[in-house]
């Protein structure tokens, strides 16, 4: 799936190291004993080299591996080597596909999921378009968070989400999360947590972009 402009815009406010080639990726996880799956290859070829601030000084250096070489040299994994995690009864196996304190929990699976910081999603495309909106609806003023409730199901809950549904984000949305987008408001609802954040521009800035 392409990824929609505003993730674009997101990926391009990053900054990028030349990554390991993807061929060579691949040489070393055959060497590790995994399977070189074509999600993990397509990953390496798109994003490995990006820099991503995930907290104050706090960097994930995408990619499945990183050469010993490589500035700022790697500090959380083994330089020039895979780390695969194995599969287990409810998940296939993973590979690490960040530079990344081990907190972070950055995995790719072999299906194509991601699981990192904000818990787990359909593909890395679906993590960047989650950036993506974050990034263009703060980016239209002051935001403030006005609702933030885990009894979705009230009446004035289920009237809210009945009224955003058009506005419905499927780039960005699964059945675990659903984000929907209006001018002014954003809503983030997730039904298994029975969760609603509703983001609201503040009324006195300018016009929404």
């Amino acid at each position: 799936m392409a990824l929609s402009q505003r993730a674009r815009d997101w990926l391009a406010t990053l900054s990028r190291e030349t990554p390991m080639p993807t061929a060579e990726v691949e040489r070393r996880i055959i060497d590790a004993g995994g399977t070189p799956h074509p999600v993990w290859l397509a990953f390496q070829d798109e994003y490995g080299g990006y820099f991503e601030e995930v907290g104050p000084g706090d960097f994930a250096i995408w990619g499945l591996a990183r050469a010993a070489t490589a500035e700022p040299p790697p500090s959380w994994r083994e330089p020039n080597q895979v780390t695969l995690v194995a599969a287990t009864k409810w998940l296939p196996e993973a590979i690490v596909c960040a530079e990344v304190h081990p907190v972070h929990d950055y995995h790719l699976y072999a299906d194509g999921r991601f699981a990192g910081i904000g818990g787990t999603v359909d593909s890395f495309a679906m993590k960047l378009e989650r950036e993506g909106l974050m990034r263009e609806f703060y980016g239209r003023g002051k935001v403030e968070r006005t609702l933030i409730t885990r009894e979705s199901g009230k009446p004035e809950h289920q009237q809210l989400l009945a009224a955003m549904q058009y506005a419905l984000v499927p780039e960005a949305s699964n059945a675990r999360r659903q984000f929907f987008l209006e001018p002014r408001r954003l809503l983030d609802h997730c039904p298994h947590l029975t969760q609603l954040v509703l983001y609201e521009v503040d009324p006195t800035a300018g016009p929404p972009v």
